[in-house]
């Protein structure tokens, strides 16, 4: 029988599953008026779409005051629990979706193309999300004060992207599709937090993100095969959404004190990925912001040093702000931003070969702080609402480079980067 402590546990489990199914739900009755035109950002159906992430992340908040009571709840009732279906699970959805296709039952999307494409756009949403997240948040694991990635939880990610595909795609042919999706997605969430994976905020947050991952996948979708034919930056507004290469010409060398020893490692060069959008509610003010993965590679002049990942650091950062544009004319747009948020950094591990002796003498370290960015671009319309990106900014974060026991740079990491994207113009 069930200790006081041990039916509190179940009831914060029941309730995690429950949130989380109740939370899929609430998306029904923004699908019944999710038609065949393109959704604009002002249609209310926005505001019911961004119910269900709303609410999960509110829970996540709520929960993770019992994160450590439900761990040890998982602690004292399954402890040998260690099982890998939830590797399979997280994308049983999808693969249904493909399927579904391939069984000839027709979905939301009018052929192939669409549908793979709207697939793609929510997966790289989903992939920019976790990457972003957990490399910037740190969170150490439940099992593990070493690993600084548990925040949120990839495998729930993942599998409710997964769900929402399945729903947008086939939950008005028949709601038991998206009742199955979902019900999948939430055993998948369960299931990280019996295998001692991930926290119980872990799971809420990533049901959250993996939901609008798949609703924003979607709408970039529509504009693309359903928006307008035309598109004027001079006649509308310059609100977007893209993804961006980002390339890192400039940035900080770093440099430390090992006893007596000065080493410095220089900056080479630097490349990686941007998630970056905006909502213009006034033609020439906007707000917005930007997920960046950076990953700075450094040389030594010490040929006895061997880095691994090829002197490869981390560099990570979420941050919203203030946009400003301009239209030169119907295609051309220019503007400029601020943005300041959260960053986080990794450095390296380090080892030094003496006499075909290899020792480790630095090992990489996490670090985390403010980041600024302050930058100009020009946005050129290319297709229907699609529009190429360029970019130059400026990057400064007091997230140093550090390296476990020795320190690191005692002034703040800095880049100068420059951006080639695509985007979708969403004002139009």
């Amino acid at each position: 029988m069930f200790q006081p402590n041990r039916r509190g546990g179940v009831k914060k489990i029941c309730l995690i599953g429950s949130l989380l199914l109740a939370s899929s739900f609430s998306l029904f009755g923004a699908t019944r008026s999710d038609s065949l035109t393109v959704v604009t950002p002002c249609d209310w159906t926005l505001a019911q779409k961004a119910i269900a992430p709303a609410s999960l992340f509110l829970g996540s908040t709520l929960i993770g005051h019992f994160d450590n009571e439900i761990k040890k709840f998982r602690d004292d009732v399954a402890p040998n629990y260690h099982y890998s279906y939830d590797d399979v699970l997280q994308v049983a959805p999808g693969l249904s979706v493909v399927g579904l296709r391939c069984a000839g039952i027709k979905g939301r999307s009018n052929g192939w193309g669409e549908m793979l494409s709207a697939m793609l756009c929510s997966s790289m949403m989903s992939v920019a999300f976790t990457e972003g997240l957990k490399n910037t948040t740190g969170r150490t694991r439940p099992y593990s004060e070493y690993e600084r990635n548990s925040f949120p939880s990839g495998h729930t990610m993942t599998a409710f992207t997964s769900a929402t595909i399945l729903h947008k795609e086939y939950g008005k042919v028949s709601p038991w599709y998206s009742v199955g999706g979902y019900a999948c997605a939430s055993f998948v969430g369960i299931s990280r937090i019996l295998n001692n994976k991930h926290w119980a905020s872990d799971v809420l947050a990533g049901a959250g993100f993996g939901i609008a991952a798949g609703e924003i996948g979607y709408l970039i979708n529509d504009q693309l095969f359903r928006g307008e034919k035309s598109t004027s930056y001079k006649k509308g507004t310059p609100s977007f959404f893209g993804l961006n290469a980002v390339f890192a010409p400039l940035g900080k060398d770093i440099e430390v004190e090992r006893y007596e020893e000065h080493l410095k490692f220089s900056h080479k060069s630097g490349y990686g990925y941007a998630l970056e959008g905006a909502y213009f509610p006034f033609k020439h003010l906007g707000l917005g912001g930007k997920m960046t993965a950076l990953y700075n590679i450094f040389e030594s002049s010490n040929p006895t040093m061997r880095l691994e990942s090829n002197y490869r650091a981390k560099n990570y950062s979420i941050a919203p702000g203030l946009y400003l544009s301009h239209p030169l004319n119907d295609h051309f747009l220019i503007g400029c931003k601020y943005l300041f948020g959260l960053g986080g950094s990794f450095s390296f591990n380090v080892d030094r070969i003496d006499e075909n002796t290899t020792n480790r003498i630095f090992f990489d370290e996490y670090t985390y702080g403010w980041n600024m960015e302050s930058g100009a671009f020009l946005h050129v319309l290319i297709g229907n609402n699609l529009a190429l990106s360029l970019a130059s900014n400026y990057c400064n974060t007091n997230a140093r480079y550090e390296f476990f026991e020795f320190g690191g740079n005692k002034t703040n990491t800095h880049n100068l980067t420059v951006e080639i994207g695509v985007n979708v113009a969403l004002g139009n």
